[in-house]
């Protein structure tokens, strides 16, 4: 807890994320997937290798735009900075981690700070002047901290997504407490674009945050872009 509440004071962050609890949001994810490592792993190979087989490995000139990049657990950021001269990280936070890395990398990393919940004409045009967009378990957590209603923060996330060219979104679509327990859909039902691949989270093994497992199921899919085509 020491620990956390050092973190909180070091990252530079504006005061609206601390307020809101966006901060110690971020800070909270980072600790439990330290604590969480071996639950996590399958799910965040899984993330990483839907990434790569879909971006494929040829290294080009081209630029990507990651949306909700927070601590980049889910992602291989070696391999993508091989594939992409420049990645734009768009979050409400960066992380102190995330910030030291940018500021080392020679322009090849930006960091954007934006209320996804909420993007603005700015955002909507790095996601359309972006060869690849990426969301990535972000979809689900954009309602926890907004007071719009969960329809319409879904749709104008996805509708976002569809101004890129390409995109990617990966997102948890339920949960379960326990093997045995119903699913719970966490998007209310939200139709969302067939999945080209499916997997299961264990979010929190038995003790995390209660005396019985969370599981999460995850989806990736492509999402087929709006623009017109030439």
């Amino acid at each position: 807890m020491i620990l956390e509440l050092l973190e909180w004071i070091a990252t530079p962050c504006s005061w609206s994320a601390r307020a809101n609890g966006l901060l110690a949001a971020q800070i909270a994810i980072r600790h439990r997937a330290s604590r969480c490592r071996t639950a996590w792993k399958p799910h965040l190979d899984s993330c990483r290798k839907f990434v790569a087989e879909t971006l494929g490995t040829v290294p080009v000139d081209e630029n990507l735009a990651i949306l909700g990049s927070g601590h980049l657990n889910d992602f291989d950021l070696e391999f993508l900075q091989r594939r992409f001269q420049k990645i734009s990280l768009v979050d409400a936070v960066h992380p102190l981690e995330i910030q030291l890395r940018a500021s080392f990398s020679r322009g090849r990393l930006r960091l954007i700070t934006a209320d996804l919940s909420n993007p603005t004409a700015a955002i909507e045009d790095l996601v359309s002047g972006a060869s690849w967009t990426i969301s990535s378990c972000l979809l689900s957590q954009l309602p926890l901290f907004s007071s719009e209603d969960s329809p319409t923060l879904l749709a104008r996330h996805l509708d976002l997504l569809k101004k890129s060219p390409r995109a990617i979104l990966i997102t948890d679509v339920a949960k379960r407490h326990g093997p045995d327990s119903p699913w719970q859909s966490l998007l209310e039902n939200h139709p969302l674009p067939h999945p080209a691949a499916e997997w299961l989270w264990l979010i929190a093994p038995p003790g995390e945050s209660g005396p019985e497992s969370e599981e999460r199921l995850v989806q990736a899919s492509l999402i087929p872009s709006d623009r017109p085509k030439n």
